[in-house]
């Protein structure tokens, strides 16, 4: 009598694994295929892992994160599987295990993001004694090959004489920058990756009957002792060697991101009180979408709010 209902259980885990392993397949074979459209399928590649481990188990995610890799290999290539476990295995196997022992959002990141990056830094390391090629020369080539295939597009387009010199010459600019700080925007594509899949299961928290302790995003805020880092890592680019110029550059991005957060969970907070709430947070969105630059301010934001203080709503006093 026992025997059909563990029977079943099996089956529905293994039928919850596939679908977890197509979802996942598909989403980040259309990152790898499609990347600028693809972009948000690559941030969510984790998620069906994430799920089904909250709803089916852990052996259940370890079969989805497996098979997604190996189905990616097989079919994309051996570079493919590998680069999924890279950077989404982490993600995928680890952030459920930290909230389900009540971890909250902000360290669950940091934790889930610190592993990573150590992983990335470890098997970049064994490439380079294998290989014998100079990793940073690949990256730097590899972000130079795609400056040169946005141009070859642009020309397509039509771009033509002064205006088509005018953007070789930002884009150049831009891999150069891109070159010096490519350590800081992959610290923070984990950041984001696991910051969207926390969102997502957050989403369907009550349906998987989960009490996830993560904290409310407008109550953010970075350690105080954190913005002497930013002064220092500041004044650090004024020193005349790049072995000291480059990270301190990468360390400033990476603190200035964390300040944008902080920026946008303040103005997330003020947003919340007024009417229409909905409607401006979307408003706010879409202008940070359409004009990058306004993330310059919301990050100045974030570091006045140590002292400002800016979501404590202001008492009117009686005259």
């Amino acid at each position: 009598m026992s025997v059909k209902p563990q029977v079943s259980v099996v089956t529905a885990r293994l039928i919850a694994a596939f679908i977890g392993t197509i979802g996942s397949f598909i989403l980040f074979a259309a990152y790898m295929i499609i990347p600028p459209a693809g972009f948000l399928s690559g941030l969510l590649a984790p998620f069906p892992a994430i799920y089904f481990r909250f709803r089916d188990g852990r052996a259940t995610a370890v079969i989805i994160t497996l098979g997604t890799a190996t189905l990616l290999a097989g079919i994309l290539g051996p570079q493919a599987g590998a680069l999924y476990l890279l950077q989404n295995g982490m993600i995928a196997l680890m952030m459920p295990e930290l909230l389900i022992r009540g971890y909250n959002a902000s360290r669950t990141i940091a934790w889930t993001t610190a592993v990573n990056l150590t992983i990335f830094a470890l098997a970049a390391w064994v490439f380079s004694l294998i290989s014998g090629q100079n990793l940073h020369q690949l990256a730097v080539n590899e972000i130079n090959s795609s400056i040169a295939q946005a141009v070859a597009i642009y020309e397509k387009a039509g771009v033509k004489g002064d205006e088509l010199d005018l953007l070789k010459q930002s884009m150049t600019m831009a891999a150069k920058q891109i070159a010096r700080i490519y350590p800081a925007l992959t610290t923070f594509l984990l950041m984001a990756m696991a910051g969207c899949n926390l969102a997502l299961i957050k989403r369907f928290s009550v349906k998987l009957g989960t009490d996830l302790k993560l904290g409310n995003f407008n109550e953010f805020k970075n350690h105080e002792l954190l913005i002497w880092l930013l002064i220092a890592a500041g004044f650090a680019q004024l020193a005349a060697t790049p072995i000291i110029t480059i990270p301190a550059l990468n360390v400033l991005v990476i603190i200035t991101m964390l300040y944008f957060i902080q920026g946008l969970a303040a103005i997330s907070a003020i947003i919340s009180r007024q009417p229409f709430a909905g409607v401006m947070r979307v408003m706010l969105y879409l202008m940070l979408l359409f004009q990058p630059y306004l993330a310059a301010l919301i990050a100045a934001f974030g570091i006045f709010d140590l002292w400002g203080d800016f979501r404590t709503p202001r008492k009117q006093e009686n005259l």
